[in-house]
């Protein structure tokens, strides 16, 4: 009688919280984030960056050019 090859079980998945980090958060943790740092500091869109920006290098453009 033919004896079948041994083949090895595939290893059982581990249940340390380690390797699983979860990802639940609570409502505190969901508030505090949703409140900025400092009070009446709020982020400004990326176009009021960007003139800004130029407003800023267009006014050292005419310091350097009347220096």
């Amino acid at each position: 009688m033919p004896v079948a090859p041994h083949t090895p079980k595939p290893p059982a998945p581990a249940d340390n919280a380690e390797e699983q980090p979860t990802t639940k958060t609570t409502g505190a943790a969901r508030e505090a984030a949703a409140e900025p740092v400092f009070p009446g500091l709020r982020v400004l869109p990326l176009g009021s960056g960007l003139v800004l920006i130029g407003l800023g290098l267009g006014f050292l453009a005419v310091r350097l050019r009347r220096g």
